[in-house]
């Protein structure tokens, strides 16, 4: 099996993907939050790639079933109902809703696999789901990281490592790997026992502590705590069933 990893969502084309399947991984937070959310009952989420694009969109939905959600520098944006926290993708607000879903990073990342043969939401909440179907995949794999604002966040690296040290145990077999995907593993290799450190020692988790965030950073370490695969087909994502 062929996988690739790109440390940075802007390393590849959305045409690349045709074929493909795209897993992209946004440990801090959207991958983690979307995962939470759908987890909660919500009835699907629909990736926006701009503030704007996420309001034009909400704008022509009925708002008694959707919700506007999303951040910028890790705070709620003016007028949003929700914010990037998975603490507050409760049932009571979420079930049977559609989010429209529009973070800093993830969010332009997941629309980007939009051509891809098939697209899935990975993080360490449901790393166990994402490499059980990866190992009956036939197509090749690209794992995108969302990074931090274009630039490489390494908690994104360890999880992508970790998918390929563990899909590799599962089938037993050696993987075709890029040198990203060999750097992810290495990474994995050496961090596996201490993800909440490397989530919390992160450059972006270190920011999300100084804006009060601190309490999201093991939720999002938690590994298999959301054992559910998202699904990003059609400009929305839902729950493989």
């Amino acid at each position: 099996m062929k996988v690739d990893v790109y440390l940075i969502p802007n390393e590849l084309s959305e045409e690349r993907l045709k074929e493909r399947i795209a897993v992209v991984v946004d440990v801090l937070r959207a991958s983690t939050t979307i995962c939470a959310a759908l987890g909660a009952g919500a009835r699907e989420v629909i990736p926006a790639d701009s503030i704007a694009g996420a309001i034009q969109l909400a704008s022509i939905l009925s708002r008694e079933t959707t919700l506007l959600c999303g951040e910028r520098e890790g705070k709620l944006i003016e007028g949003f109902d929700l914010g990037n926290s998975p603490f507050q993708y409760t049932p009571t607000m979420v079930k049977g809703k559609t989010l429209i879903f529009g973070s800093t990073n993830g969010s332009p990342t997941i629309v980007k696999t939009r051509q891809a043969h098939r697209a899935l939401i990975a993080g360490f909440v449901n790393l166990g789901v994402v490499v059980h179907s990866l190992a009956q995949a036939k197509e090749p794999v690209d794992i995108l990281c969302a990074g931090r604002l274009e630039q490489f966040a390494i908690e994104d690296a360890v999880c992508a490592g970790m998918i390929l040290v563990e899909l590799q145990r599962k089938t037993g077999k050696e993987l075709e790997l890029n040198d990203g995907a060999k750097a992810a593993v290495i990474l994995a290799e050496k961090y596996r026992d201490s993800i909440p450190d490397v989530v919390a020692n992160s450059f972006h988790g270190r920011y999300l502590s100084q804006i009060g965030m601190e309490a999201d950073l093991p939720f999002c370490a938690d590994l298999n705590r959301l054992p559910l695969l998202p699904v990003y087909s059609d400009g929305r994502i839902t729950i493989s069933h």
